[in-house]
């Protein structure tokens, strides 16, 4: 279990939020439009509901609706991606893993669409690894 009070934000501080309760619902999205809306090579959603969640800072918070009903929530500060939501059904929210300090190991992790995934990106833990940016 991963209870309490988890806390996050985006990348310059104007959008921030509390989430009381369990993080263990997370699903990995290798979908096109999922690493189109984040810039990655997949999205990690942290699956809570609705009412877990309070913004304590959201002025710059902004929806775009990417497919009918689907809404993409990011930060109009820096664009950082906050969530996603589907129209018909309000009780949930799926933060962008990313945001979340501390993120813990959550207890139901799983992939979708793992079929339009990008060929190579099983072979990522075979390359090397460093402790910081090393010039190539």
């Amino acid at each position: 279990m991963t209870g309490g009070t988890h806390h996050g934000a985006c990348l310059c501080g104007s959008t921030a939020f509390e989430v009381a309760g369990s993080l263990d619902d997370v699903v990995i999205c290798h979908c096109s439009q999922c690493r189109r809306a984040n810039g990655g090579a997949f999205n990690v959603a942290v699956v809570v509901p609705s009412a877990a969640v309070e913004f304590t800072s959201r002025a710059q918070l902004r929806e775009f609706e990417s497919s009918p009903g689907k809404l993409r929530a990011f930060c109009g500060g820096c664009g950082c991606p906050i969530y996603s939501r589907l129209a018909d059904d309000p009780e949930t929210l799926r933060l962008r893993g990313g945001t979340i300090v501390d993120l813990p190991r959550p207890a139901n992790l799983r992939q979708i669409w793992w079929n339009d995934r990008w060929p190579w990106i099983d072979t990522v833990f075979d390359t090397p690894r460093y402790e910081k940016d090393v010039a190539g």
